[in-house]
C-alpha cells in the first residue's frame, strides 16, 4: 500500500500529454460516432446549425444533436452527449 495519497494520483504530465495527444490535430480529421444511429460520419460531412456564439452539430444519418457548442463570458461550453465516441 501506498505510504502517501501522492502515490495514488498520476501526476499531470501523465495526463496533459495524454489530452495534448488527442486534442492537438486538426479537427477536419475526426469521426464521430452517432448515439441515437451507430453511425461514424466525418465531421465535415456532419450538419452544422448556429452562429458565432452557438452551435449545434447534427449527424448527417439521422439528424439527432452530436454536440452543443456555446461561447460564455468564461469561454467555451461543449456538450458532446450525442456522440458515443471520438475517433482521432
Amino acid at each position: 500500500m501506498p505510504g502517501n495519497i501522492s502515490d495514488l494520483i498520476l501526476g499531470g504530465d501523465t495526463g496533459t500529454q495524454l489530452l495534448q495527444q488527442a486534442f492537438a490535430f486538426d479537427i477536419t480529421l475526426a469521426k464521430i460516432r452517432c448515439e441515437a444511429c451507430n453511425s461514424v460520419t466525418g465531421l465535415g460531412s456532419l450538419i452544422l446549425d448556429g452562429g458565432p456564439a452557438e452551435v449545434l452539430v447534427r449527424c448527417s444519418c439521422c439528424e439527432s444533436t452530436l454536440i452543443g457548442a456555446i461561447r460564455t463570458r468564461e469561454g467555451l461550453v461543449f456538450d458532446v452527449k450525442g456522440v458515443r465516441q471520438l475517433y482521432f
